[in-house]
């Protein structure tokens, strides 16, 4: 064991903060065996989040336990997409760790929420129904981030004859881009609000008479405590985070029947909204993938190539294990991922070693820029999805690409959300109940060359005429469902 340095906590934040995963992940496993018999919550959470940005798994499942164990028995609190990719908790330990932090924020924004709620009221008693109605967009990644990237085209195509839409900015105010130029000549007002406080940008939304806020962000954010302070009569978690924010924050959650089916409701304090179509919206604007040779994207030619272009947080050693052994069982067969530090294609390589699978059939594709990635997304013949935290914006990507993905879902939103895809571009054979299953869908495409190339032809053609890619339609849904939340409040919308 590596002796501790005095200023041990300084050193792993300066590690992180400079994506020295390994560093910082080695001093946070430092400080928990000097005191064996502490269980530190925070240490554990720290240093899983470390190793698996970087697939180092040697104490993967010793960490995944002890968190578990910690969520079910001693109150601990967990948050934030790196846990949603925990094998080890279920949607029940999600929801009642999210109901824990839920409540802490609540209880300590009370004198802030009376403020607020004060000046809320003095609104006239009736809203004049003449005027659109007023919805808030609350978040910080409205530049060329995936939300935006998402929603971009559903907010140009909002009714603006009935519903105002209201973007308010915590995130950077310059250096937005050309997606965050487009998407903020798409909202009908646009408030750069940074450096404001969580209470004055609730007493701004709040001044703003929004009927409907809409909060782009995890519960983990520090800005989640706006929703605290209760700015609008209506509040909605809303497309960036994929599970339960926990009563009161907000008073519903967007979803669709897959992501969320209602046999799986009791998973959630806040009652689901049901839009009719897929949750996630899409841009019908994003680019065409262009001809792009194999060889130009560091590919063999004559391999059948299985991708998945996931963070690496969401890449678990179960899922690395079916794939490992879908390379053993068809030798033509490569994997092919995302380069996000040099660790994880170290580490990735050596997982494989120690699997049977010759570390040279792991291929290594760099972050590139949205048409690029579209294109040469393309070269791949499937895309593997990861779970229990699924592909969301990566999966649509491939899809519009015309790549075929095989999903396998779970109990939670987060590893629902491919699958909910897959259904509306009319793929829902591609979905997978287990590990099994999932393996022999694969199989399956790796030997019918045939069954792919139909796959490809259908996912180009229908482009244009998928649900999933038609903001359009998508924004009357949307704008159908808000409205209808304001006249008949947020229990009343149904599968």
């Amino acid at each position: 064991m590596m002796p501790l340095p005095p200023d041990w906590q300084k050193l792993a934040g300066e590690h992180e903060s400079r994506r020295d995963w390994d560093a910082a992940r080695t001093l946070y496993e430092a400080a928990q065996q000097s005191d064996p018999a502490r269980h530190d919550l925070n240490l554990l959470i720290q240093e899983l989040r470390c190793a698996i940005n970087v697939c180092h798994w040697d104490r993967y499942g010793h960490l995944q336990a002890a968190i578990a164990d910690s969520v079910r028995h001693h109150g601990g609190i967990v948050s934030g997409e790196t846990t949603l990719a925990s094998p080890a908790l279920t949607g029940y330990d999600h929801a009642s760790s999210q109901g824990r932090r839920t409540d802490m924020i609540w209880r300590s924004q009370a004198d802030a929420r009376a403020e607020v709620l004060t000046l809320r009221m003095a609104r006239p008693p009736t809203r004049d129904t003449r005027k659109p109605l007023r919805i808030g967009f609350l978040g910080g990644d409205f530049h060329g981030q995936a939300t935006t990237y998402l929603i971009v085209g559903v907010i140009e195509a909002h009714d603006r004859a009935k519903l105002q839409y209201v973007g308010y900015n915590f995130g950077p105010a310059g250096g937005a881009g050309p997606l965050g130029a487009r998407v903020r000549s798409a909202f009908d007002v646009f408030h750069d609000i940074a450096t404001l406080s969580n209470r004055e940008i609730a007493k701004r939304i709040a001044a703003d008479e929004i009927d409907v806020l809409l909060f782009l962000r995890g519960p983990a954010d520090p800005r989640a405590a706006v929703l605290a302070m209760r700015p609008a009569p209506l509040q909605l978690a809303y497309l960036y985070y994929p599970g339960d924010f926990g009563f009161p924050l907000v008073d519903g959650l967007i979803a669709d029947s897959i992501v969320i089916p209602p046999a799986l409701q009791h998973h959630y304090s806040e009652p689901i909204l049901y839009l009719p179509r897929c949750y996630q919206p899409n841009d019908a604007k994003r680019p065409l993938p262009q001809p792009l040779l194999r060889a130009e994207a560091g590919l063999p030619d004559h391999a059948v190539v299985l991708a998945n272009f996931a963070q690496s947080y969401k890449i678990t050693p179960e899922a690395f294990d079916v794939w490992c052994a879908l390379l053993g069982d068809h030798p033509h067969c490569v994997l092919w991922l995302l380069d996000t530090h040099p660790a994880v294609v170290r580490n990735l390589r050596r997982e494989a070693s120690r699997r049977g699978v010759d570390p040279s059939r792991l291929f290594f594709a760099p972050l590139a820029d949205t048409p690029l990635h579209l294109s040469r997304l393309a070269c791949a013949d499937v895309v593997l999805d990861t779970w229990p935290y699924g592909g969301h914006t990566g999966t649509s990507d491939a899809l519009w690409a015309g790549v075929p993905v095989v999903a396998r879902s779970g109990e939670t939103f987060a590893s629902r959300v491919a699958v909910s895809l897959l259904h509306s571009v009319g793929l829902a054979e591609l979905a997978a109940d287990d590990d099994a299953q999932y393996s022999r869908i694969v199989g399956t495409l790796i030997t019918d060359t045939a069954r792919r190339a139909a796959l490809h032809d259908h996912l180009t053609r229908g482009r244009k005429t998928f649900a999933l890619f038609d903001p359009v339609g998508y924004a009357r849904d949307f704008d159908a469902l808000l409205t209808n939340i304001v006249r008949n409040g947020v229990r009343a919308t149904t599968v």
